[in-house]
């Protein structure tokens, strides 16, 4: 079992939800004196991580046109931006 000062607790706060997320319990201590537990809610199901699959929009119809190593507009329309 994790323990943590309060100051701790809040600077650090999201990951210590995904500490718990993955099973651990967290005590939180004010002064070192034990005064809340951060547990995994018991029905829930760990969250998977989110992770863009390469090549996820092959078949969606969306195509990239033209050179991407290249600008897309020449250097004179630049010139108006600054």
């Amino acid at each position: 079992m994790k323990t943590c000062n309060v100051a701790e607790a809040k600077t650090r706060f999201s990951s210590l939800v995904d500490e718990a997320e993955e099973g651990a319990t967290i005590v939180i201590c004010r002064r070192n004196i034990p005064v809340a537990k951060l547990t995994p809610h018991s029905e829930r199901v760990p969250a998977k991580k989110h992770r863009t699959k390469i090549g996820w929009a092959k078949r969606s119809g969306v195509s990239i046109n033209g050179d991407l190593t290249e600008p897309a507009l020449p250097e004179s329309a630049w010139e108006m931006l600054r």
